[in-house]
């Protein structure tokens, strides 16, 4: 087995990519962002810097002559920006290496980002002598790149976030929050699953008339108002000047949809959803949220159903990161925590898979998000 570091969005997704595609759902916090930054290091004519495994920065460190090398790979270190990836040799007759995990430590648009990690295969597959001593390489490296304080939190599916968590605090001292950030689970819609508006379902409130479209900047100071309010019920509140940063974010990259309702003769936005994590074949649904003085009234429902509509079935997307590809996406995943059962029960009525005890396709399962004690907190 043997860890390359990547300091490159390029260089990642010239290694990793291929696999990715392959479980793309389940990278949808990596491979989303990685594509963004690529396109930034080519829009900026930024040469990638190749991967490094432990060996060549072992002779990085060994040869006075390379001192610049190492300077930028201190660089790299104080940015803490990179991604490692894991690889190994499937039998000893294997000439090509494959890639078994992936551990992401990046930053987005407004303050550092969890650990992501993402597993080649399913998790429910995977037994300790496969995962422990490959996740024990991945965090002696995490743990030579940046301080303990980085990492304030890991996410992942349960099995990875819970061995990742365990031997970090084994390597750093850092113990881990007795209460998860998060403890949620990952399910997806398709074209298949996706159910109409029941005329038979009446609201526990009447909705007033609205309007279901993409957000626009006249939009941002209440979207920025939504875009506290969920922030402020979570691990990881946002102040307000973030919070207008993030909303004109989100509609400039036409991330943004919003019910707007008509409210004694002025719109008032009710609802968000944000779309912001997207691939070739899937689009993830991040931000949910409704004011409290609109809830009980469908309007999440019936936003996330038309968003979920427009992504499944519009022939012309808006594809940012595949603009050789516009057409619609097979499917349209999000996270749900186990606790929200409001939540849980909107989606399924959408047609979200494996929710409120139904059964569970594959694709849909459990994930954990773990802080870690002395850590300087990220938002994501």
């Amino acid at each position: 087995m043997f860890v390359a570091v990547h300091y490159s969005a390029t260089d990642f997704l010239d290694a990793a990519e291929p696999a990715l595609a392959r479980r793309e759902r389940e990278g949808n916090c990596i491979l989303p962002l990685a594509q963004a930054y690529r396109d930034h290091e080519i829009g900026h004519n930024i040469v990638p810097r190749k991967a490094q495994t432990p060996w060549e920065r072992a002779r990085v460190l060994l040869h006075p002559e390379w001192r610049d090398d190492l300077a930028e790979f201190e660089r790299v270190a104080e940015n803490r920006q990179f991604w490692l990836t894991l690889w190994s040799f499937p039998s000893p007759a294997s000439t090509e290496p494959s890639l078994d995990l992936i551990l992401s430590c990046t930053a987005s648009h407004i303050a550092n980002l969890p650990i992501f990690l993402w597993c080649s295969y399913e998790t429910s597959t995977l037994t300790p002598e496969y995962l422990v001593p490959r996740m024990t390489l991945l965090v002696q490296h995490l743990a030579e790149l940046v301080p303990y304080e980085r990492v304030f939190s890991v996410f992942a599916p349960n099995l990875l976030t819970k061995s990742f968590a365990q031997l970090w605090t084994s390597k750093t001292g850092a113990n881990a929050i007795a209460q998860p950030y998060y403890s949620a689970a990952l399910t997806y819609v398709t074209r298949n699953t996706l159910t109409p508006t029941r005329a038979s379902r009446v609201p526990s409130l009447p909705p007033l008339p609205f309007v279901l479209r993409q957000a626009h900047r006249g939009d941002a100071a209440q979207v920025a108002s939504h875009c506290f309010e969920f922030a402020e019920d979570s691990d990881f509140p946002i102040d307000r000047p973030g919070s207008i940063r993030e909303a004109l974010h989100y509609i400039n990259n036409r991330q943004m949809w919003v019910c707007a309702v008509e409210v004694n003769g002025h719109e008032e936005i009710a609802s968000i959803v944000a779309v912001t994590r997207n691939t070739l074949r899937n689009a993830t649904i991040t931000k949910v949220h409704t004011a409290a003085t609109h809830r009980k009234r469908g309007y999440a429902e019936s936003l996330v159903r038309h968003v979920c509509e427009h992504l499944l079935f519009d022939t012309n997307i808006f594809r940012r990161h595949a603009l050789d590809h516009t057409g619609p996406y097979e499917a349209v995943s999000l996270y749900v925590a186990h606790d929200n059962v409001a939540a849980a029960t909107v989606y399924d009525r959408v047609g979200f898979a494996g929710l409120l005890g139904k059964p569970r396709p594959s694709g849909v399962e459990d994930v954990l998000e773990l802080g870690f004690e002395g850590a300087i907190k990220g938002y994501w």
